[in-house]
């Protein structure tokens, strides 16, 4: 949860000032070259470092290829754990997904921008794709997911990808869509002409795959109105756009264990819950 606090933390005092303020990587650690009950493999080699992702394979012997899930941390392109979704990663695979995690170059570490990043998420995307065969992977049912900067490299990757290998779905939770506002403004070494290429809120939806938006109705960060507005365009083109608003939670909040009543259960376990049933409703839910 740290790399999350920190992330609300310096984002927050960005938006309360009004424009840039110095935000430090004090404490950011390297990302962890493993991780248990992981496959790791090298899918790139960028900024003096290689680019790790951990691929968790369904137990017991391989029948029909699988369906897949990639998914990106979030972090503010700053910061942020490749292990993040871990436990999501980890249930997924119990169910029978081939899930994996990916690290891509942050600010912190490798003194990169949001650009960079998005040129990450497509690489370990196209690994993942190229190596199907031998990960025992539906080409047809590959998804991408993340939360926060790393929802926003899904829907980036999504909309980048080859006509032919666009992904079977996102699963977005409270994703960044909108990198010409405050988010990013005077921070990462971002040009102000960078933002408009990389914001999915200014860009043709017409590629994207069925989405789903689990996103809180009081986050400060990405408020929720343009959450809403971004998915009524998507529906207006003709999209699949499932909103799942979760009222008066804020940014960061898919990974909260503690019981609330108004679910009747953790947001972690009620979040999970609805994206099981989004893929299994459209067909990408691995066979019983």
């Amino acid at each position: 949860m740290k790399p999350i606090i920190g992330m609300i933390a310096g984002l927050a005092a960005l938006l309360s000032g009004g424009g840039a303020v110095a935000q430090s990587c004090d404490g950011v650690q390297p990302q962890p070259l493993s991780v248990e009950g992981a496959q790791t493999f090298t899918y790139a080699q960028a900024s003096g470092r290689p680019l790790k992702i951990h691929v968790f394979r369904p137990a017991g012997p391989a029948a029909q290829p699988a369906p897949a899930i990639l998914f990106f941390f979030g972090g503010g392109w700053r910061q942020g754990s490749v292990i993040q979704f871990v436990d999501q990663v980890r249930a997924l695979q119990a169910k029978g997904y081939v899930a994996a995690l990916a690290d891509y170059r942050v600010f912190c570490r490798d003194g990169t921008t949001p650009v960079a990043a998005v040129d990450d998420a497509g690489q370990a995307y196209a690994w993942l794709r190229a190596h199907g065969a031998d990960l025992n992977i539906d080409p047809r049912r590959v998804v991408l997911a993340g939360g926060s900067a790393g929802g926003h490299l899904a829907l980036m990757t999504a909309l980048r990808a080859d006509p032919k290998a666009v992904p079977a779905a996102l699963v977005l939770f409270n994703p960044a869509i909108d990198l010409t506002g405050p988010l990013t403004r005077g921070v990462n070494g971002m040009k102000p002409d960078d933002g408009p290429g990389i914001s999915p809120a200014l860009l043709d939806l017409a590629p994207l795959p069925p989405m789903i938006i689990l996103h809180g109705s009081n986050d400060q960060l990405v408020p929720i109105e343009t959450i809403r507005t971004f998915c009524a365009r998507a529906t207006t083109a003709g999209k699949d756009c499932r909103l799942e608003e979760y009222a008066g939670q804020p940014h960061g909040f898919f990974n909260r264990r503690t019981p609330d009543p108004a679910l009747g259960t953790s947001p972690y376990a009620s979040t999970l819950a609805q994206v099981s049933d989004f893929l299994k409703q459209r067909g990408i839910s691995p066979a019983p």
